[in-house]
């Protein structure tokens, strides 16, 4: 086809040309892979966040109660559901914990060990001590290590909770450390000695649950309200204002790569323009011999479309060089602005693909101009221009 080699001959008699076309789309290229993966990565930590460090599905009370008195009647109902990992009885409250002259709010959870730790994974979280140690010792308490440095407590040292006119003498038998802002205020209590605590014998605050799929969250939620008159949300209700913000983000950045495709697709079709301008007599020349105009447009548009490949290789080049920069010196996020402690790029061969097609439209699309442009052009009046 003599179009691909007169395209061919085009681009190998200008590397001015060609390397600024590549440059441009490859720029583009590589901020918008580099720019999709970290929304990748932050979508993904933000998710594992919201997952792992709270249940999948919260049961509360019913309508005006205050607490659950069945909760083993329905315990054994949550674990009818096949994608049921882990339940947890827990009874929640604020207190204040004291120590020499530091006194702190906090919010303890009080659950049985053997069943928070597989819906919470506490002891996966522990720097120090051991979570399944609250079995026995009644009187101990796991502490954020924020909170133990707050109130300048060391393992195995004792202070005091209060809550209105009661108090209780505690021993810290394990630090914890989430990454998160719990660590700040959380205490894990044995489940008796949160009960006696609160005055509430034998009844919780909520019945939390941990999923195999935890995408089915929603379903059993509303299962569970259409069956029975307790409140049950899925974590994507706990925290849809989060994710709200992440679908509005994802919006913004659609805006900002559309942006992008322009300012790259000007680029290019100016150095088209230019190159066409340069050839004019060129362009007549070849009509003068016979090629039809459509034959000019493919030449333009063969020349834009055997660019768009190396730009495409050069771009996520670039882009895969950002990410391990990004990820051998991390960036830190303030984990109570974003949910997540830093910022990490996630690359999948799927945004590779995107970026390929990235070039190849956008090298089309801004040859199509210059292309018509060229093929519009009267064979005497090209021949005669200098």
């Amino acid at each position: 086809m003599f179009e691909l080699d007169v395209a061919r001959r085009h681009i190998i008699s200008d590397p001015k040309m060609v390397l600024f076309t590549v440059l441009a789309v490859a720029l583009a290229i590589g901020v918008i892979v580099v720019m999709m993966g970290i929304n990748e990565g932050y979508k993904s930590d933000l998710v594992n966040s919201l997952v792992e460090k709270n249940p999948h599905l919260t049961v509360s009370p019913k309508e005006n109660e205050d607490y659950i008195t069945l909760y083993r009647t329905l315990s054994n109902i949550l674990w009818t559901f096949p994608q049921v990992q882990a339940v947890s009885p827990r009874i929640l409250g604020k207190a204040g914990a004291k120590h020499k002259d530091k006194v702190r709010g906090v919010s303890f959870i009080g659950a049985d060990p053997l069943k928070e730790d597989p819906l919470m994974k506490v002891q996966k979280d522990m720097v120090w001590g051991n979570y399944s140690d609250l079995v026995f010792r009644k009187r101990g308490a796991v502490l954020g290590t924020k909170l133990a440095e707050d109130l300048e407590l060391e393992p195995g040292q004792k202070f005091t909770l209060d809550l209105q006119n009661k108090s209780i003498r505690l021993e810290v038998v394990g630090l914890i450390r989430t990454g998160t802002g719990t660590d700040e205020t959380l205490v894990y209590l044995p489940l008796d000695t949160a009960q006696d605590l609160l005055d509430q014998p034998d009844v919780v605050s909520e019945v939390s649950v941990r999923l195999s799929d935890i995408y089915a969250a929603p379903e059993i939620a509303s299962n569970l309200r259409g069956r029975y008159t307790y409140k049950a949300e899925s974590w994507q209700e706990q925290n849809k204002d989060v994710l709200q913000v992440m679908d509005t983000q994802k919006f913004i950045l659609y805006i900002f790569y559309a942006l992008i495709f322009v300012i790259a697709g000007f680029g290019v079709a100016n150095t088209m323009i230019m190159t066409v301008t340069r050839r004019t007599k060129e362009i007549g020349i070849l009509m003068a011999m016979g090629a039809t105009r459509k034959s000019i447009v493919k030449i333009f548009l063969l020349e834009s479309l055997i660019l768009g490949p190396p730009a495409a290789l050069l771009g996520c080049l670039l882009a895969w060089i950002t990410a391990k920069l990004i990820e051998a010196y991390p960036i830190s996020l303030p984990s109570e602005v974003y949910n997540v402690s830093r910022l990490t790029v996630q690359l999948t061969p799927e945004t590779f693909l995107l970026a390929a097609g990235f070039a190849l439209a956008v090298n089309f699309l801004a040859g199509l101009y210059p292309a018509y442009k060229a093929s519009r052009l009267d064979p005497v009046e090209a021949i005669a221009s200098d």
